[in-house]
C-alpha cells in the first residue's frame, strides 16, 4: 500500500539529494500545451521533445499509449534541474488517449493511472540498479500535483484510491 503525504507548496520546487522523480498525467498525442503539463514543458524542455517524439511512434494508434509510462531523464541545462544535486526524472503517466471534448472518461482515466503506476513501478526498481533516485521509509519517491484532476475532470478521489494500491511513497503537492 502507497502512503500519500500532501504538500502544500509548487511540485517544481521539489529538491532530493538523489535524482527526484516528478510525474504527471498526460495525453498519447504529444501535446503538452495547458495546466500543470505546460509548466512541465517550460521547466523541462529536453523532456518535452523526447515525449512528442515518442507520442509520433505511435500516430497510427495512439491509445497504444494508454496505462504506460515514459520515464525520462532531463538534461541539467533545464531550468527546472537549477539548485538541484541530480537531474530530475519526469515520469509521463499515460492516461487519456486525447484531452479537451475527446479525453477519456473517468473510469478509463482512473483504470490507465492504475496501470501507469504498475508500469512506473517496474521502471524504478530497474533504474534504482544503477541511478539514485529518491527513496524514503524503503519505497520509492514520486511527486505529483493532483493528477487527472485539473484537465482530464477526474474527481480527485478517485485517483486517489487506485493511487493508494501501490508500493512508492507518493508526495502531492497541492497550492
Amino acid at each position: 500500500m502507497s502512503k500519500i503525504n500532501y504538500i502544500k507548496g509548487d511540485l517544481f520546487s521539489h529538491k532530493s539529494s538523489a535524482s527526484a522523480i516528478l510525474a504527471h498525467a498526460c495525453n498519447c498525442r504529444g501535446s503538452w500545451g495547458a495546466g500543470v503539463a505546460a509548466i512541465f514543458k517550460r521547466q523541462f524542455p529536453s523532456t518535452y521533445k523526447l515525449y512528442v517524439e515518442h507520442c509520433k511512434k505511435y500516430a497510427s494508434n495512439p491509445s497504444g499509449l494508454l496505462g504506460s509510462t515514459y520515464l525520462i531523464k532531463s538534461e541539467s541545462s533545464d531550468p527546472g534541474n537549477s539548485g538541484r544535486h541530480n537531474v530530475a526524472y519526469v515520469a509521463c503517466m499515460f492516461t487519456s488517449d486525447a484531452f479537451g471534448r475527446r479525453k477519456n472518461g473517468p473510469d478509463d482515466i482512473v483504470e490507465n493511472t492504475d496501470k501507469s503506476m504498475s508500469h512506473l513501478e517496474s521502471q524504478l526498481a530497474e533504474l534504482s540498479r544503477t541511478e539514485p533516485i529518491e527513496e524514503q521509509e524503503c519505497a520509492h519517491v514520486v511527486n505529483m500535483p493532483k493528477i487527472n484532476a485539473g484537465l482530464f475532470n477526474v474527481p480527485w478521489e478517485e485517483t486517489e484510491t487506485v493511487l493508494k494500491k501501490h508500493s512508492v511513497l507518493i508526495n502531492v503537492y497541492v497550492i
